[in-house]
């Protein structure tokens, strides 16, 4: 069943400075240059329907969800379907992409907006993913959020809702707003402000951005407040972040935490590996109605630098 219709219109710009695009020598192994190049311009979209399929009398082995000879994957690794089925549920809707048991952005972002999808059909459960075990704070972003969902291994389901949820549509344009509305209602350091994410070394893939401890310094010096997620608890990110105006980082999943705390019609500013160029938060600032800047570093596979020059000029442009 459809839960919403799909929708068409048209992509705002980018920010950029002259000669960006030159600096990109590969992007992202799941998207394409031409992809890329359609979501930095003002290209028109199309945006999937949401949909609700009901399963029933499933298998959930190693999260895929088996039913009349389909499967429905969740999770990255499809392992053997030898299996142990260790209990039952009645009633179960799902939550989770192979893309979000991966990057916690995603996991952060879609799967919150699916769950109060979700919330509408059945109890939700999540499969139970081994990557996940040194994620910090899924747990405190669903309290502060208001999302309770529980998390299953093998199992028999009886009845069962899974969701196609990736066009940006209108609908998950509202779940979005209401989980901003609930981090941005909680206290907040300041308002109007800008942010640097630290990403450190962090990250199902690295991307070492080398003098990222002298651009930190440098913003922190004209007023930035510095967050490094990795060394602080979703609690103080959410308070550093609420209401900023525009928040820096490496392209990469901490920018989820900024998604869901900017201010309304703040900006997003992403500093692109060279080899690794992806515009993915561009298609949800579109959605939200926020701004959407990029700078592309220079260097290599092991590491790259950027200039803070690049950084303050495309700064004036997006904000």
């Amino acid at each position: 069943m459809a839960v919403a219709e799909a929708e068409t219109g048209l992509r705002t710009m980018a920010a950029f400075l002259p000669g960006q695009l030159d600096r990109v020598k590969g992007v992202q192994f799941q998207t394409t240059h031409q992809q890329e190049l359609d979501r930095i311009t003002a290209t028109p979209f199309h945006h999937a329907a949401t949909m609700a399929y009901r399963l029933r009398d499933c298998l959930l082995i190693g999260g895929t969800l088996y039913s009349s000879g389909g499967g429905h994957q969740m999770l990255r690794d499809r392992p053997p379907l030898a299996a142990v089925i260790d209990h039952e549920i009645d009633q179960a809707a799902f939550v989770g992409t192979p893309v979000s048991d991966v990057y916690f952005g995603h996991y952060l972002v879609d799967d919150s907006a699916t769950a109060l999808l979700a919330r509408d059909f059945a109890p939700i459960y999540r499969p139970f993913s081994y990557r996940h075990a040194n994620w910090n704070h899924p747990l405190a972003y669903r309290q502060m959020m208001g999302i309770d969902w529980k998390t299953t291994g093998n199992a028999r389901i009886k009845d069962a809702w899974v969701f196609r949820d990736v066009g940006m549509t209108q609908n998950r344009r509202k779940r979005l707003d209401a989980l901003r509305e609930r981090l941005q209602a909680r206290p907040s350091a300041r308002s109007g402000h800008g942010v640097f994410l630290i990403r450190g070394e962090t990250g199902s893939q690295p991307r070492l951005l080398r003098n990222e401890a002298v651009i930190a310094e440098a913003l922190a010096g004209r007023g930035f407040e510095i967050v490094d997620p990795a060394k602080e608890t979703a609690d103080d990110i959410v308070r550093k972040l609420s209401g900023a105006r525009i928040a820096i980082g490496v392209e990469g999943s901490s920018l989820g935490h900024a998604l869901l705390t900017l201010a309304d019609q703040g900006a997003l500013l992403t500093i692109q590996p060279p080899y690794r160029f992806n515009n993915v938060w561009k298609d949800f600032t579109d959605l939200l109605g926020m701004r959407y800047g990029f700078v592309v570093a220079n260097g290599d596979q092991d590491g790259f630098d950027i200039g803070l020059d690049d950084i303050l000029r495309t700064v004036d442009l997006v904000a």
